[in-house]
């Protein structure tokens, strides 16, 4: 995450992690507010290889995904920033990390695995804070 959002492409909205062919990938996708366009990369995780990327023009489904990504730009603040930020008292391993707007709120929702179940928590993006009131488990 870190290396992509180092080449200035925009910001990190959405990451996931699966398995595709027998191969762990991990998917971002990024929106750039300034040309409205969303990027999509996979990489391979074993070693970062970019596998796929592709580009276009977001559309009204990424309306929420775009406002949290403006109010994460308008804190001066990373993707990867608030993803550490959100999980590290956290117990497992991250498989989804995205940026929502709902409810007049703009948040980070995280997937968390461990050896006992998997959880879903929401992270507000203004206050810096668990939103305990959209926790799923």
């Amino acid at each position: 995450m870190e290396q992509l959002e180092q080449q200035d492409k925009g910001t990190i909205c959405d990451f996931d992690v699966d398995v595709e062919e027998g191969l762990l990938v991990y998917k971002i996708s990024m929106v750039n507010v300034e040309t409205r366009k969303m990027s999509k990369y996979q990489y391979r995780a074993l070693d970062g290889v970019l596998l796929n990327e592709k580009s276009s023009v977001y559309s009204s489904d990424d309306i929420g995904s775009v406002s949290a990504a403006k109010m994460l730009q308008a804190k001066h603040m990373t993707f990867s920033a608030l993803v550490a930020l959100a999980i590290e008292d956290q117990q497992g391993y991250l498989t989804q990390a995205e940026l929502d707007h709902d409810l007049s709120i703009s948040y980070l929702e995280l997937k968390i695995l461990n050896q006992d179940s998997k959880n879903t928590i929401a992270f507000d993006i203004e206050t810096l804070r668990p939103l305990p009131l959209l926790k799923w488990d």
